[in-house]
Formats: structure tokens, C-alpha cells, sequence
């Protein structure tokens, strides 16, 4: 096979269950070792974020910014700061950039259309172009 990834830990925080297990299915079919959260379990508490996150060790973590966007970036800036996360490498996404940008500015953020294939691809080239392929096996 030409071109395998190391197999690299990827979390995977989003809001819809369908997005997150095509996203988990393509990385892993290039590789990747995932583990995937809801959004929503995050922000409540109902997941133990320290917990998932020395269980896991991911390297990357992949973020969605839903709406409200300001309340949700301001989520994610504490995220960013937690001890533990502060070396994990970010890709984030949103399904609206244009929006997201007015709300809290640039933001590198990797645009998501729903529908086929979800825009998974978009996000799968964003990881790897943060974990380059290393050669083959």
C-alpha cells in the first residue's frame, strides 16, 4: 500500500452522530486511531473531558463550532488552555465560515457541507496535511 499514515490519535468532538462516525470511518481507513465525542456531552459535563482525554492521548483533536458561534468559541478557547489539551494540535470545523468569521473573526476554520459525503473529505485532507504520510509499511 503507498503512502500509510502512522496511526496517529484523532478525537473527534462534534454535534451530529452521523458526521462523526463517516469522519471515523475514513480516518481510520487511512489509518488514523479515533475516538469520538458529542459536543453536547463535552459542554454539560456528562463526559469526564480529563478523563477521555488521558485515556485517549489524542494528538489532534477535530472541533466543531456550532451556533451560537461566540458562546461556542468561548467554550473552546477554555478547551484550548486545559493543561492537558494544550499540545494537541486543533482542526476545527463549522458548517457555516461566513458566519462563524463575522462572529468572532478569521479563523483558519475548515468549512463542512452536510450531504454527500458530509464534507468529510475537506476535514480528512486538513489531518493530513497536520500528519503527512510517512512512506509505506
Amino acid at each position: 500500500m503507498a503512502g500509510r499514515k502512522q496511526s496517529r490519535r484523532v478525537a473527534i468532538f462534534n454535534s451530529r452522530p452521523d458526521f462523526i462516525e463517516a469522519l471515523r470511518a475514513a480516518l481510520e481507513v487511512d489509518g488514523f486511531t479515533t475516538a469520538c465525542a458529542h459536543l453536547a456531552d463535552i459542554q454539560n459535563g456528562t463526559l469526564d473531558l480529563l478523563a477521555f482525554v488521558r485515556l485517549h492521548k489524542p494528538e489532534l483533536i477535530i472541533y466543531d463550532l456550532p451556533r451560537p458561534y461566540e458562546s461556542h468559541w468561548n467554550f473552546l478557547r477554555l478547551l484550548k488552555e486545559t493543561d492537558s489539551l494544550k499540545s494537541a494540535t486543533w482542526v476545527l470545523t463549522t458548517t457555516d465560515k461566513k458566519a462563524l468569521e463575522a462572529a468572532v473573526g478569521a479563523s483558519g476554520v475548515v468549512e463542512i457541507i452536510f450531504g454527500e459525503p458530509y464534507g468529510v473529505t475537506d476535514v480528512v485532507a486538513a489531518v493530513g496535511k497536520t500528519f503527512p504520510t510517512t512512506g509505506t509499511d
